[in-house]
This record gives C-alpha cells, structure tokens and sequence, in this order.
C-alpha cells in the first residue's frame, strides 16, 4: 500500500525528486532514451539493496512489486479504460 503517512513521504520526497530529474536529464540528453530500461535498473537496484537473498525476502519483494502493479493500473490505467468504455460501449 503506497499510502503512507505524511512524515515518511517528507522523507522520501525530496529523493524521489532526486530520481525524477535525474531520470528526465536521461530523457533530454538521448531523445531515443529506455526509459523503461532505467526505471528497471532503478527498481532492480534498490531491490537488491533492500531485499536479502532469502526465499521469504523474494517472495515479499514480488508481493510488493505485484501491488505496485495493481494500485498504477487502478489509479492511472482504470479511469482511462472505463471513460472509453462510456464512449465506445461495453465488450460483450
């Protein structure tokens, strides 16, 4: 669940800042730039660093990443896809 409380975001905000930038500096500077490739090198990065090697800290870390996947597809993907449903019809 991505929805912490207000004092750790202040602590993780600012380098999530951080992250963005450096990510969008990527962008400019290499207009054929893997954005995904560096949000996969990112994310793997920190997850190595976080995570130990255990089956348990594995299977809590894939746990985490499934809900990520989840929560993005509900807040950003969802609302899009029931708007064309509004315009479009429903698929029966």
């Amino acid at each position: 669940m991505p929805y912490i409380t207000q004092d750790k975001r202040d602590v993780l905000d600012p380098s999530i800042e951080q992250v963005l930038h450096a990510l969008r500096q990527l962008e400019s500077d290499d207009p054929s730039n893997n954005t995904e490739g560096n949000l996969n090198y990112l994310i793997t990065k920190l997850l190595f660093r976080v995570y130990s090697q255990s089956y348990r800290d594995v299977n809590d870390a894939v746990g985490m990443l499934e809900c990520c996947k989840l929560e993005f597809y509900r807040k950003f993907a969802a609302p899009y896809e029931d708007q064309k449903e509004f315009e479009n019809g429903q698929v029966k």
